[in-house]
């Protein structure tokens, strides 16, 4: 990263780091443009003095590399913490103090290197150049455009100018890169060049044949439909005045623009627009939101359907003549109103990632209160779940319902008290990396570990109900066969549904104890 190793030789403001953070991240816009490899450069020795100046014959490092994806690169391996040969490290150092741009050409192999020094605040930071190959007249008219281009970023850059600070984000997906389309404009905002791409994307708008020499926004707004016009927001846009994004839709086309202001010591040079045919990507955002809309009112009726099921059993637990009758009855019912609430949050958030904290801090309470048939208890929830992949959100409401509810009935024993669910995320125990992926994780073991326990203070476990544990890769023991349908169903999710473990025993202090282990995997497992 060059924001390291500039500090690590230049006394360097939040500002200066922050300006070459963004250079960085613009430097592929330059290099696609140059059709030539950027880097940025520093120093390895400094001279002492008032103002930062490379020691004579010192070592030039390479602090960020981007190669081009319009050109074949020239240095196959990356470049970022090696130093330059010696000769380049020469002109680099040259380049450090010069106040405009520097070319080193190599008329034999056609090589050359531009370079301009990069400033922030008055204070150089290192050195931006631009590796290209090949002869200058061997350059087509649009090789020359991007080219020139590339070299008013770099004369831009040697002032500060740019990369622009605090450029909005691209309004949704589909940024637009140079191999996209790239529009110049000149100095009185009138369009003077267009590469073939930006062409296509402008004509899906249905603009007029003539647009050389024209302004974008006369241009744009004569194929608008009768009384609507470009956005006010748009126009700084389209003439180049404002570095930021835009986007046009005419019907189903859908064009993204990306301003990028062209000026010099106070001169206007005109502006680069890089510009994307979105269309495609704007008609499959529709159809995942057209997807993710009947999913979420999927969950909606499933919710009503299992009320209107929960709402049966209550009928039928009031019914029930025996006392055996309704508790099997309220259990099965409590459990259907776990996962009808589980559906509800499903309906108000993606199943990509739910966030199971604020569904169950409502369920926490609700589970209690219907477990609790004498004595008050306290339901208490500490730490946090997190987001949660939707596939686990029911399992893992089913198993906290069944243990929260035990604990309720048999911990505490009908008598008042206090249940604590705690919830923490942690790195599972390491492992040693498998030869065969080279040490790097193949994504079969899971990133994080969703660690649950359940706790209360009631009487504890009765004398005759072991200690235990049961987990998916391990061998259940034959006294640890679960007692009670409840049991069963943990059980099955557990080691079933979630892939987990659960260990339970004595709580100190008295009471008992749930722990439930769940992996999670960054994959979409």
């Amino acid at each position: 990263m060059p924001q390291s190793v500039a500090r690590e030789r230049l006394e360097l403001s939040d500002r200066a780091v922050e300006h070459l953070h963004l250079l960085m991240a613009e430097s592929q816009i330059l290099a696609d443009l140059g059709m030539g490899d950027v880097m940025i450069t520093v120093p390895v020795a400094l001279a002492p003095g008032p103002r930062p100046q490379p020691a004579v014959g010192t070592a030039m490092r390479v602090g960020s590399h981007t190669r081009p994806a319009t050109a074949q690169t020239m240095y196959v391996d990356d470049q970022p913490n090696r130093e330059v040969d010696d000769d380049l490290a020469e002109f680099l150092r040259e380049a450090w103090g010069r106040e405009t741009l520097t070319v080193k050409r190599d008329n034999v192999t056609h090589r050359q290197v531009m370079a301009v020094p990069v400033t922030c605040d008055s204070h150089t930071l290192g050195v931006l150049s631009l590796h290209t190959d090949g002869p200058e007249d061997g350059l087509s008219r649009m090789d020359l455009f991007y080219r020139d281009s590339a070299l008013d970023l770099m004369r831009m850059a040697r002032v500060g100018a740019w990369p622009t600070p605090g450029l909005p984000t691209a309004p949704g997906r589909g940024a637009p890169r140079v191999g996209d389309g790239v529009i110049r404009l000149d100095a009185r905002d009138r369009v003077s060049f267009m590469s073939p791409n930006a062409v296509s994307a402008v004509n899906r708008l249905g603009s007029s044949p003539k647009v050389m020499g024209e302004f974008l926004t006369d241009v744009l707004a004569s194929v608008l439909p009768k009384g609507q016009q470009v956005d006010e927001v748009h126009m700084g846009v389209l003439r180049g005045r404002m570095a930021n994004y835009a986007e046009l839709r005419r019907g189903r086309a859908a064009v993204m623009f990306r301003s990028i202001p062209l000026k010099f010591d106070d001169d206007r040079l005109g502006a680069i627009l890089l510009c994307r045919d979105v269309s495609e990507l704007r008609r499959r955002e529709r159809e995942l939101d057209s997807k993710d809309a009947t999913i979420r009112e999927t969950h909606h009726r499933v919710k009503n359907s299992l009320q209107t099921v929960s709402a049966m059993l209550r009928m039928q637990t009031r019914r029930a003549e025996s006392e055996e009758a309704r508790r099997g009855l309220a259990q099965a019912t409590g459990r259907v109103d776990t996962v009808a609430m589980v559906h509800d949050a499903l309906s108000q958030m993606s199943e990509a990632a739910v966030d199971f904290d604020a569904y169950f801090s409502r369920q926490l309470r609700t589970i209690v209160d219907l477990a609790a048939t004498e004595g008050a208890v306290e339901p208490v929830l500490e730490g946090s779940f997190g987001e949660l992949p939707g596939r686990i959100v029911t399992p893992l409401a089913l198993v906290l319902n069944e243990v929260v509810t035990n604990a309720v009935e048999h911990g505490l024993g009908g008598r008042g008290g206090m249940v604590t669910v705690t919830a923490q995320r942690r790195r599972p125990e390491s492992t040693e990396p498998d030869p065969s992926t080279g040490g790097v994780e193949s994504g079969a073991e899971p990133s994080e570990e969703l660690v649950v326990t359940v706790s209360d203070d009631g009487a504890g476990l009765p004398a005759d109900f072991p200690v235990g544990r049961w987990a998916a890769d391990e061998k259940t023991e034959p006294r640890l066969k679960p007692r009670g349908l409840g049991f069963r169903i943990v059980r099955n999710l557990v080691l079933g549904e979630l892939d987990g473990a659960i260990t339970w025993g004595h709580r100190q202090g008295g009471g008992t104890t749930v722990e439930t282990i769940v992996p999670l995997y960054t994959d979409s497992r």
